[in-house]
């Protein structure tokens, strides 16, 4: 849209301008709209995953025996308890966005491909799902060799 915006700029189409404006506005309002939504629904589910291990891990605090409270300083369990639990939440709310633009990527350009020529897409799909099946069998056996050399 932008390289459509500059040739209507140029003189080399003639287009409306606004029109092509105001699709490109509608374009970054959609962008910045589900990017916000985005980010508020991995902040809820973060937290929500975040209440629920400190639920539990504080129903399993109660349950450890008296012996391992008194060899173990309290700070450091508490300290250990907190910091585990922060690098959970960070990790989910980080990945889930990345994940999640990844996986609408792949169905982005899988669509797009079969759009344009569903024969050379198969192709394609055929050579990535052969090179995931032969990396799976290779990483399989390499794994076994490597333990066994450990």
């Amino acid at each position: 849209m932008q390289s459509k915006a500059i040739d209507i700029i140029a003189g080399t189409r003639a287009e409306s301008l606004v029109v092509t404006i105001f699709i490109m506005l509608a374009a970054y309002l959609l962008y910045s709209g589900s990017q916000l939504l985005q980010g508020l629904l991995s902040a809820r589910l973060s937290q929500r995953i975040v209440k629920r291990m400190r639920e539990e891990l504080f129903g399993k605090i109660t349950e450890l025996p008296v012996k391992y409270l008194d060899t173990h300083s309290h700070g450091d369990v508490m300290s250990r308890m907190t910091n585990d639990v922060e690098n959970i939440s960070t990790t989910v709310s980080q990945s889930l966005s990345s994940l999640f633009s990844g996986v609408l990527t792949i169905i982005g350009t899988a669509a797009v491909m079969l759009w344009y020529c569903w024969e050379l897409a198969i192709l394609s799909f055929l050579t990535v799902i052969l090179t995931v099946i032969a990396t799976k069998v290779l990483s399989g056996r390499v794994r076994k060799f490597s333990r066994k050399r450990q």
